[in-house]
């Protein structure tokens, strides 16, 4: 499969963030960053989660190490409910 990729450079002069943020992102697990001919590069499938991160760095001043624990808690909850929603399912097969 092939990804669209934005240039980290260009993705930081648009938000006007340091390349620093997204190598410690990156550094944290949080993102993933390619290599394209020298350049980082950023999939465009992120960028959502990916500006999301730099709103929450920049406007609640959280920093990378609370994002990782702001992350960790989003997929522990999104487990959650596909975990009830699949329970829900199943209730509603024996309810019939």
């Amino acid at each position: 499969m092939t990804h669209q990729l934005i240039s980290v450079e260009e993705f930081c002069v648009h938000h006007h963030t340091e390349m620093t943020f997204l190598q410690d992102l990156h550094d944290q697990g949080l993102i993933v960053l390619t290599i394209v001919d020298t350049k980082l590069c950023i999939a465009t499938e992120e960028l959502v989660r990916v500006e999301k991160m730099v709103h929450l760095y920049k406007d609640l001043d959280i920093n990378v190490a609370g994002l990782a624990s702001i992350s960790h808690l989003l997929n522990k909850v999104e487990k959650l409910q596909r975990e009830l929603w699949a329970t829900k399912n199943k209730l509603r097969f024996y309810e019939d």
